[in-house]
């Protein structure tokens, strides 16, 4: 499954919210921000080390996304902290 089985409740529950997921694809990033913008959703950050991309929009396109054969998969934008 691609798509985070708690983040796809939640966009099953309110497919017009606004969501911010990162997205893990195959090869570098920056060649999909075309054909993620052509979805309605909107690249924030790629990042070339972890290939995946920081994306924003509609939680319905976030579904359409996943069908993509270079998604490897989406999960929810969380904030990371370290420990100290």
């Amino acid at each position: 499954m691609k798509v985070d089985p708690e983040l796809e409740q939640a966009i099953k529950r309110a497919p017009q919210a606004l969501v911010s997921v990162i997205v893990h694809v195959q090869g570098a990033p920056a060649q999909y921000v075309g054909p993620v913008e052509s979805l309605g959703l909107s690249v924030a950050r790629t990042f070339r080390l972890t290939n995946t991309l920081a994306v924003r929009g509609a939680a319905f396109c976030v579904l359409q996304l996943a069908d993509r054969p270079w998604v490897i998969k989406i999960e929810s934008d969380r904030q990371i902290t370290t420990q100290r």
